[in-house]
């Protein structure tokens, strides 16, 4: 039987954007511009329902959401498989337990040190929202953000560079704002933070005007065993960025790193294909949608 997630507004994601399963977590690698439609009131209503004949879940079963990504940014996107593990995941990233690393593709024309291979820094800034609208603030009542980025490639050919980025915080737009407003290298295709397109300058391959080129590439946070020792692993899932990222890399001649091509699923820094203890299954490189 074949297994997809269905939203509660009708949206569906096949088996091929289902990364990984276990007893009490569902991780997706979400498409661009895909709205998951997350209640307003923050309840802990169920957005989604996962169906098909998968590990501890042979029928379907109700998906809760424990954090966000913008509409336009893709990656790694966890759901729960109940409230109490909706609740589990929360503390842990009150806890700072949980550890979220992004790419992107930004524009370094107004900023050349971006430019250099071997740049890399910490962002530590205050942060606040106006009229819904993020942006840098040193007002006392700002929030404190804080990414570390670095450069793993520049194109020759453009203004274009591949970044690592780690998120320490969860501001909403925190990367955007980051790159565009303290870098002066905003992330291809963010209009809002950049107020024009890309595509209309002659140094940029075209693009479409609704792609964000920003995945969340890899998500990591701690699992317990019920039975054997240590107790506490560190459970870490990465998203393979998508095959328009790599075309466009490909293209500008930026070096793709590998671990990024295709996924995967790791324990403690180990890459594995099940987690027995946990029920867990890693989905994202089967060619078809049965599990063995």
């Amino acid at each position: 039987m074949t297994f997809r997630l269905i939203f509660r507004n009708h949206l569906a994601l096949e088996h091929t954007r289902i990364l990984y399963t276990d007893r009490a977590f569902v991780v997706v690698n979400k498409p661009p511009n895909f709205v998951t439609q997350y209640p307003r009131d923050g309840s802990t209503e169920a957005v989604a329902e996962l169906k098909g004949q998968i590990p501890s879940a042979p029928n379907f079963t109700e998906l809760f959401p424990v954090h966000r990504l913008d509409k336009g940014t893709t990656g790694c996107l966890v759901f729960a498989r109940s409230p109490r593990y909706a609740q589990a995941f929360s503390r842990q990233l009150k806890q700072h337990t949980v550890f979220k690393t992004y790419h992107a593709l930004i524009n370094t024309v107004d900023s050349p040190v971006l430019a250099t291979k071997s740049a890399s820094g910490s962002i530590r800034i205050g942060m606040s929202t106006k009229d819904g609208r993020p942006h840098i603030s040193h007002c006392g009542t700002a929030r404190e953000t804080w990414t570390d980025w670095q450069v793993l490639g520049s194109s020759s050919q453009t203004d274009l560079a591949l970044v690592k980025l780690v998120l320490h915080t969860g501001m909403k737009h925190q990367l955007r704002v980051h790159m565009a407003d303290v870098l002066q290298a905003p992330i291809l295709g963010d209009l809002q933070h950049t107020g024009m397109p890309f595509s209309s300058a002659s140094t940029f391959p075209p693009v479409p005007n609704d792609r964000l080129f920003l995945h969340a590439s890899e998500l990591s946070f701690h699992r317990f065993r019920r039975n054997g020792k240590p107790k506490r692993l560190n459970l870490a899932i990465t998203a393979p960025l998508p095959p328009d990222f790599q075309e466009l890399c490909r293209r500008v001649g930026i070096q793709v790193p590998s671990h990024l091509k295709e996924g995967g699923l790791f324990v403690d820094g180990q890459p594995v294909n099940d987690v027995l203890d946990l029920n867990g299954v890693w989905i994202g490189n089967r060619e078809d949608s049965h599990l063995p």
